[in-house]
């Protein structure tokens, strides 16, 4: 649970950082299904998937703040398709998991903070 938790607050996080216009901030999965295959592990199948679907979201949602505030980081922990993001987290211990997204999040912190603070002189 605490992956859901730290990804709810990111992408709150994210989400004040975006100005008002909702249309500049894009949540959809651009037609990729969420779906094991007939191959995949069993066990916590649904437990998993909910898990990776929430985590590429919200990867995909940090990859559209390093593009949008120009933060420049770059390679597979920036893509913006929630496809690579989704597989690879299938196959990862949560842990793992946890921890990318909190690397994505620390980065991202980095980068605003050199954008600098609108109140910063107060």
């Amino acid at each position: 649970m605490r992956i859901f938790s730290i990804g709810l607050t990111a992408a709150a996080l994210l989400v004040s950082a975006v100005s008002a216009e909702a249309q500049s901030l894009r949540l959809d999965d651009r037609g990729f299904s969420f779906k094991f295959g007939p191959n995949d592990r069993q066990g916590d199948v649904e437990g998993k998937r909910a898990n990776c679907e929430v985590y590429a979201r919200i990867a995909q949602v940090q990859a559209d703040a390093n593009d949008r505030f120009r933060c420049g980081f770059r390679g597979p922990r920036w893509d913006r398709d929630l496809r690579p993001h989704f597989t690879w987290c299938r196959w990862t211990p949560r842990r793992v998991v946890a921890d990318e997204q909190r690397g994505r999040s620390e980065q991202l912190q980095d980068c605003f903070n050199r954008l600098g603070d609108f109140d910063g002189r107060r």
